[in-house]
């Protein structure tokens, strides 16, 4: 018997489960926000971090929104891969170095240096809001015990000028480092009191204990919620990867000007576009001057939905 023709079904199931392994294959070399998977060695990382920090002040703010960020500069890496033998024979001015391909091939390092380092300022920023909030706690204890101390020294000091200064200075500042700083200078008033800070007949002498506990608990806990120098650097680090990005770009994207300016192709290098006053009023690097409109969501990307985007307490402004 001869053997039966394939139908139009059997074909059509047959085609869908060829695309869907080719599918599956490409899938292997993307992650799901459409930027290809890259891992940075440990040694080039070390040697990027190192470039990065030779830039010192002279760095840009990174705006925010990275899963979008990386995926743009994704598409222009893979656009000069794919024109690399035109891009490196661009006469760029006097005294710049020629575009080769490992600079092309580079921007992915630095793509993956900029996710590196925002995780690291995301992670420094997660430990200063706990502290932050671990310290609200104790420091709303020691405002109670502050004013009830207080109470008992203005009328102790009622008619000693010298007292009614130390009581105005305690009362002037504001803040958490004034608080710290006035619970110390309360515990000074109790000890040279002391005798009249026990007979106080309102809790006085407790009050007075309690802040002794507090005092410490509070200075450690306030060093912890300050800006650290960890987090400074990393701040720091994060913007100047950011930065390598931006130059990189910036140097593909000339090259791609002298060879496809009027065509199709210069679309693969436009800028990142940054709607006009977002991040502290700043645009990204429109060449023109002018800020483009802000860049619709694409690939099913969800802006509200971006990981590291728009972090709490990142506004793009150096600490």
């Amino acid at each position: 018997m001869a053997p039966k023709a394939p139908t139009a079904a059997s074909s059509r199931t047959k085609n869908a489960q060829n695309r869907r392994a080719s599918s599956d294959a490409g899938g292997a070399h993307r992650s799901s926000g459409g930027a290809p998977e890259f891992t940075l060695s440990a040694e080039r990382e070390a040697e990027l971090l190192q470039e990065a920090e030779s830039l010192g002040d002279n760095t840009s703010l990174f705006p925010g929104k990275l899963a979008r960020r990386v995926i743009w500069s994704s598409r222009i890496q893979l656009a000069a891969e794919r024109d690399a033998a035109d891009l490196v024979r661009t006469p760029f001015a006097e005294g710049e170095p020629p575009l080769t391909r490992e600079e092309i091939r580079g921007l992915r390092e630095k793509i993956e240096l900029l996710r590196v380092a925002q995780s690291r300022w995301q992670a420094a920023q997660q430990r200063l809001e706990r502290a932050a909030a671990a310290f609200e706690k104790p420091a709303a204890e020691a405002v109670q015990m502050k004013q009830s101390l207080l109470r008992f020294f203005d009328l102790r000091f009622k008619k000693s000028p010298e007292g009614q200064k130390r009581l105005m200075a305690i009362r002037a500042g504001s803040g958490d480092a004034d608080l710290v700083q006035d619970v110390s200078d309360l515990l000074l008033l109790c000890s040279e009191h002391a005798e009249a800070v026990q007979k106080a007949p309102r809790g006085e002498a407790a009050a007075a204990e309690r802040l002794r506990e507090l005092s410490p608990l509070l200075a450690r806990m306030l060093a912890d919620k300050m800006l650290s120098l960890e987090a400074v650097r990393s701040r720091k680090l994060r913007d100047a990867a950011y930065t390598l990005v931006v130059n990189a770009e910036r140097r593909l994207r000339a090259a791609a000007e002298y060879w496809y300016a009027g065509t199709d192709k210069m679309k693969d290098y436009a800028p990142f576009p940054v709607s006009r006053g977002a991040y502290g009023g700043g645009e990204e690097e429109g060449e023109d001057g002018g800020a483009s409109e802000e860049a619709e969501p694409e690939d099913g990307e969800s802006e509200a939905g971006d990981p590291g985007d728009d972090e709490p307490g990142d506004d793009g402004q150096s600490p």
